[in-house]
């Protein structure tokens, strides 16, 4: 009966515990920022959004691959994959106000976005969100198309990579927690009585 009651204790300490961390979930609605940055991304690089910085390969989540001499595309690499959203302004588009619940949202594949002379849409402004290969999602502003000779036709940009939402449970959860706790306390007293 002791150990029962040990056990008791120790499931009702965890319970609680439990509880506490997922009050602390639902109130943070907030995606932790991965990593954040402006940058130059030159012809033919790979670039890592978790880590934001240019790649060797395995972290690297695109490739700004050259086609011709005025035709680039900004290619998925590995098991990332893109999404072009839009431009800004255009449709009430605004760069900051995207979340991490809107960039999951999106649909991506693993098609590459076209920057160059043929169906442009890497154009200064433009937004595109990257899935990393680590799972996390980036939202990524066109600071300039790489048509700028001085920076070695690279393509600029700002971002910033963000962990994916953690579920938030809904207040029925809490009303089955708390049942459930009571029906083990109820028990628990008529076992040892």
């Amino acid at each position: 009966m002791k150990l029962f009651k040990h056990s008791y204790k120790q499931g009702v300490a965890a319970a609680l515990l439990s509880l506490a961390m997922v009050g602390g979930v639902a109130t943070s609605a907030q995606a932790a920022t991965v990593s954040e940055g402006v940058t130059v991304i030159p012809g033919t690089y790979l670039f890592d959004f978790d880590a934001g910085s240019l790649s060797a390969g395995p972290g690297a989540d695109v490739w700004w691959e050259q086609i011709t001499a005025t035709s680039r595309v900004l290619m998925p690499y590995s098991t990332a994959q893109l999404a072009y959203v839009g431009q800004v302004g255009v449709a009430g588009l605004s760069f900051n106000a995207l979340t991490v619940s809107d960039l999951e949202a999106l649909t991506y594949t693993s098609t590459g976005i076209s920057g160059g002379d043929v169906g442009n849409l890497l154009t200064a402004n433009s937004v595109f969100a990257v899935k990393t290969n680590e799972g996390n999602y980036g939202k990524v502003l066109v600071t300039f198309p790489f048509f700028q000779a001085y920076q070695n036709n690279g393509l600029g940009v700002y971002w910033v990579t963000m962990a994916p939402t953690i579920p938030v449970p809904e207040a029925d959860t809490y009303s089955m927690l708390l049942a459930g706790l009571g029906l083990m306390a109820t028990v628990i007293r008529r076992r040892s009585a």
